[in-house]
């Protein structure tokens, strides 16, 4: 790559080769390297040809490597197919049409038309196979879905998109909007510009957008249509959700940062959360409900998220969704509608099944409460440690799981699952979550039959 520059660095001073030709004194742009890739640019002529190809023979007489002809394509703009044909046998290589590949992305197509995007996205998707989604825990399946890889497949939409992208912080399972990174992503190169005003591009930039204004922290030129331009109306696009990129991107001891950013000058992860935390509000967070990693599995926890939200295949639900439901009422009790909070609290079965829970971890049934977000709130309210709160908030996860399990055993196979029997089970899938997957000192099966809890506090 360095005898590449050399070459063409001389050959530009002989008057052997003519690059392409910034306006006010700009670089003479010739060639670029990339990698193991080189894109030679200049003026259409025929002596421009024979110098590349004398380059391109004396680099292979001095470093000892050969061209591949092969591989090689010749691209003119403005050019017609039979002129670019022409030339291209000058070369001894390939005549290129626009748009190309170069590391799968299409190169010199207007990437704002999704069109273009398609062969990505379709090569992206032939890498997961659909065993993949059927057979990965839920932990893998939220993974998978934070790629922004959806399936075509029409299927019942039981939470708003906006508070499943939501943060954990404000009640949401964290996946990410393509949207805000993408305009993270974008300003960034604000600050590449700002940073790095003596490197290439950053000049190159300067001269074709720049317009004399004082009052713009980066050069743009509506009037020049590109990639730059949508860089550019990145100030407009944060402004809308109150942010401004000037307050924001500052100066300091001669360096270029993110204000909120302390730890690095620049960080897309700090301003993609910048974006989320302005777009949230915690009024729109579930009431009661705190994401824990660990000891509950994630599926657990995402259970009881939906059912905090009433986003449960209940018979109800399914109902108010226009699924053929002959029958709403509970398939256990038959006293009222199956909704998301008679299934985990107001059905007589779950009912008895919470006394026993809280009886056993001593605490008080709170009649007054009439839902499930009520007594989860009252939960986490109660007094009592932080290890003490994990632990109760890792038996409420039990519970609500198993009363799942236990009216789906009772919907799908006919299977009625005594009172007696759940409560053994919810206390040793705790157990069980404790021992294996929390980071606290193990409690023995007879203390913890009793609740005796002070040795692992």
């Amino acid at each position: 790559m360095e005898f590449i520059n050399l070459f063409m660095g001389r050959a530009i001073e002989e008057g052997l080769f003519q690059g392409i030709q910034l306006p006010e004194g700009g670089p003479n742009i010739s060639n670029l390297c990339y990698a193991d890739d080189v894109l030679f640019l200049g003026l259409w002529s025929d002596q421009n040809v024979v110098t590349l190809k004398r380059l391109l023979r004396w680099l292979g007489l001095i470093s000892g490597l050969k061209v591949k002809q092969r591989k090689c394509k010749l691209y003119g703009i403005g050019v017609d197919e039979t002129e670019v044909s022409r030339m291209a046998a000058l070369l001894n290589c390939e005549a290129g049409k626009l748009p190309f590949l170069y590391l799968g992305v299409p190169i010199g197509a207007n990437m704002k038309r999704k069109v273009f995007w398609a062969p990505v996205i379709d090569r992206l998707k032939s890498k997961l196979s659909k065993w993949k989604t059927r057979h990965l825990s839920f932990a893998g399946r939220l993974t998978l879905a934070k790629t922004g890889i959806t399936d075509a497949k029409k299927k019942l939409r039981w939470v708003k998109w906006d508070l499943v992208s939501k943060s954990k912080k404000f009640g949401g399972l964290a996946v990410r909007r393509i949207r805000d990174f993408n305009l993270a992503m974008l300003t960034k190169w604000w600050w590449r510009f700002k940073s790095n005003p003596n490197q290439l591009w950053a000049k190159v930039v300067a001269l074709i957008h720049n317009n004399n204004s004082t009052d713009q922290l980066i050069p743009l030129k509506n009037s020049v249509a590109g990639v730059w331009k949508v860089i550019g109306s990145m100030s407009k696009e944060l402004s809308k959700i109150g942010i401004n990129i000037s307050d924001n991107l500052i100066s300091e001891n001669g360096s270029w940062k993110w204000r909120n950013n302390s730890e690095e000058l620049f960080s897309v992860k700090q301003v993609r959360q910048d974006i989320e935390g302005s777009m949230e509000v915690s009024s729109n967070s579930v009431s009661g409900f705190d994401w824990l990693s660990c000891p509950p599995p994630p599926k657990t926890n995402f259970l009881l998220w939906r059912a905090l939200l009433g986003k449960i295949a209940s018979r109800e639900g399914l109902a108010r969704r226009g699924a053929p439901m002959s029958d709403v009422s509970c398939p256990r009790c038959g006293m009222e509608a199956e909704t998301s909070d008679h299934i985990f609290f107001n059905c007589l079965w779950a009912r008895c099944i919470w006394w026993n829970v809280l009886a056993w971890v001593r605490i008080k049934f709170p009649l007054q409460c009439s839902s499930l977000p009520e007594l989860i709130s009252v939960l986490k309210d109660s007094p009592g440690g932080r290890i003490w709160k994990r632990i109760v908030r890792t038996i409420v996860c039990a519970t609500v799981w198993r009363i799942w399990s236990a009216r789906n055993a009772k919907v799908f196979e006919d299977c009625f699952i005594p009172i007696n029997k759940t409560f053994d089970l919810i206390k040793e899938d705790a157990f069980l979550w404790i021992c294996n997957r929390a980071n606290l000192r193990k409690p023995s099966w007879e203390s913890w039959e009793l609740f005796d809890v002070v040795g692992i506090m």
